[in-house]
């Protein structure tokens, strides 16, 4: 899954109840179809380890996740799209998913624990969006943030030096708290402000993200803390 946002300008209005539902809607239901994406893709899983259509299915999330501002607001088209996005996710985290399992003695409490702490997590981001002040300030910060965590992981693909356990747990812990605060300014974009020309697809989009990458950097940094390796 790709650490990709989506970028808008924004100005500050309040979003109407009935716009604020359909942004929580669309992200529920993107929760719903990775769920099912993963199902389908564990179903699947010796088609996807042994042909790479996982790899395709990716370029297709990025292609989405690129072209959001053009079709956001290009009905029936951003149901669509909207919909296969985080299907495809759910297919793509599945080799992942395979991964922790078989490599891991206690990978299936590592899913577990990693999902609980992740909800517990949104729900502290949900809080503290709700109290906290405007977030905004932080915004180009936590971009550069990302960027850093960005160029760290592509540079563990050519260093081996930089996998170490130490690595992982400094690289995981910074993307657990960058995409937590993601959340929570994302969060008070949704209740607190909206932007001319922003769709509730790409609220919710932008939510989305926020909280599945949040995931993967839990999982990451729990099996790295307390994975017990086969």
């Amino acid at each position: 899954m790709p650490l990709t946002r989506s970028h808008s300008s924004s100005a500050p209005i309040t979003l109407s109840a009935s716009t604020q539902f359909q942004t929580y809607l669309l992200f529920a239901l993107a929760m719903a179809l990775t769920v099912v994406g993963v199902g389908a893709g564990i179903a699947f899983a010796p088609v996807l380890l042994t042909t790479g259509v996982h790899i395709l299915f990716f370029i297709v999330e990025m292609g989405i996740i690129l072209s959001a501002p053009f079709w956001v607001e290009r009905s029936p088209l951003n149901y669509l799209l909207f919909g296969l996005f985080p299907l495809l996710s759910g297919i793509t985290f599945t080799p992942y998913v395979m991964m922790i399992l078989l490599e891991y003695v206690n990978g299936a409490e590592i899913l577990l624990n990693a999902l609980i702490a992740t909800t517990f997590m949104a729900l502290a981001a949900a809080v503290f969006a709700r109290i906290a002040p405007s977030l905004e300030g932080l915004a180009r910060g936590l971009l550069l943030a990302l960027l850093g965590i960005l160029f760290f992981m592509i540079a563990q693909i050519f260093f081996p030096s930089l996998r170490t356990g130490t690595a992982e747990l400094f690289i995981s812990g910074i993307g657990i708290v960058v995409f937590a605060l993601f959340t929570a300014l994302d969060l008070q974009r949704v209740q607190r402000m909206g932007s001319l020309g922003i769709s509730p697809f790409l609220l919710a989009l932008r939510l989305y993200l926020d909280i599945f990458n949040l995931f993967l950097f839990v999982l990451r940094f729990m099996s790295a803390f307390g994975g017990q390796r086969r």
